[in-house]
């Protein structure tokens, strides 16, 4: 039983697994955000950054299978250009003209300065690594447990973009087997890395060492795809995986090793469990991560002080960043995939599986 025998890109469960995803990245800064203590960790490794492995994962097998059946270079580009691009255009004029002023009327003494917002937009712009960013808008965000950074989790996307280019030029300039020779050295260097690091024996800043997991995750997922028609996913293979996530994180290395099982569990289980309806017609995973945590710095500004509960910020965060999720897709992301049809209505809902 072969995973390109059980997975249906037509009917699969990868846009719940995404929205999960997302839910759980929200749920993981709300420990943080709210002031009450770090987010939980399991093998070494935050909740949060579990689910963008996760991510990173499905984008690798999803990324793969796309740039593969793309007509043309050209074409693989412009449909990745429009999937991520505007929802994150938007996104970041929304933070710099609607929520910090906003945020200036629930902090007395706060002010906002129109230059510093052009200034974090301008700077945002181009999908910039996280060291070129402005991560703050001008006497904004104050007396909060995260003064004055307005949104963390945009920096994974400029190594997402940076991973849709890698595999964008793999497939153009080296032919198909040594795609795959090149994938596997990559997947393997990046463990290596991140097994070095773990173990101390190689120093990095906390940037590069919060980079080479999501490479190990991305090569991993597209492994998977490259070798989707050998790799065996019957259900003792699935239990061996489940084995080898628990022994990496008992001894401390899941960033290196858990990546690959991981990615495999989810193939797996999305094409078992009967979650194809969700995200079908309005994928909003997109939507629950960019705006999660700009929503969490507002209502932490507001509740702040008041003893509320980390469960109860949990629940607000969520009911609040999910209509800003739905009317991203809603207005800007399906409006924006369908042009990659050469559409300029509303689109057709997708197979679950393209709408990476």
């Amino acid at each position: 039983m072969t995973l390109d025998e059980t997975f249906n890109p037509q009917r699969n469960s990868l846009n719940a697994f995404r929205l999960l995803l997302a839910s759980l990245v929200v749920v993981s800064h709300s420990w943080l955000l709210s002031g009450t203590g770090l987010q939980p960790r399991l093998g070494g490794i935050d909740l949060g950054t579990w689910a963008v492995l996760g991510f990173f994962g499905i984008s690798g097998f999803l990324i793969t299978r796309s740039r593969l059946s793309a007509r043309s270079a050209g074409t693989y580009y412009r449909n990745r250009a429009l999937r991520i691009l505007p929802a994150f255009l938007v996104c970041i004029l929304v933070v710099a003209f609607v929520f910090a002023p906003l945020s200036v009327l629930l902090r007395p003494g706060a002010s906002y300065s129109i230059p510093s917002a052009v200034t974090y937009v301008l700077t945002n712009l181009p999908l910039s690594a996280q060291f070129l960013s402005q991560k703050g808008i001008e006497s904004t965000l104050l007396g909060v447990p995260i003064t004055g950074y307005w949104n963390g989790p945009l920096w994974t996307l400029f190594w997402e973009a940076c991973c849709y280019l890698l595999v964008g030029v793999l497939v153009s300039v080296l032919p198909k087997r040594w795609v795959r020779v090149f994938v596997v050295a990559m997947f393997g260097a990046a463990t290596v890395l991140v097994v070095l690091t773990t173990a101390g024996v190689l120093t990095v800043g906390p940037s590069a060492g919060a980079v080479f997991p999501l490479f190990v995750a991305f090569f991993a997922g597209s492994l998977a795809f490259l070798f989707r028609r050998a790799i065996d996913v019957s259900w003792p293979v699935l239990v061996a995986c489940i084995l080898v996530i628990v022994a990496s994180v008992l001894v401390g290395f899941a960033a290196a090793f858990a990546a690959l099982p991981f990615v495999l569990l989810l193939l797996r289980l999305s094409a078992v469990l009967p979650l194809h309806r969700v995200g079908a017609r309005y994928d909003m995973s997109y939507g629950i991560y960019i705006y999660g945590w700009p929503v969490q710095q507002l209502l932490a500004l507001v509740t702040l002080g008041t003893g509320m509960p980390v469960a109860g910020f949990i629940a607000l965060s969520l009911v609040l960043t999910a209509p800003l999720a739905f009317l991203s897709c809603l207005v800007v992301e399906r409006p924006a995939l369908a042009r990659k049809h050469g559409r300029t209505g509303m689109p057709k809902p997708a197979a679950p599986a393209l709408q990476s």
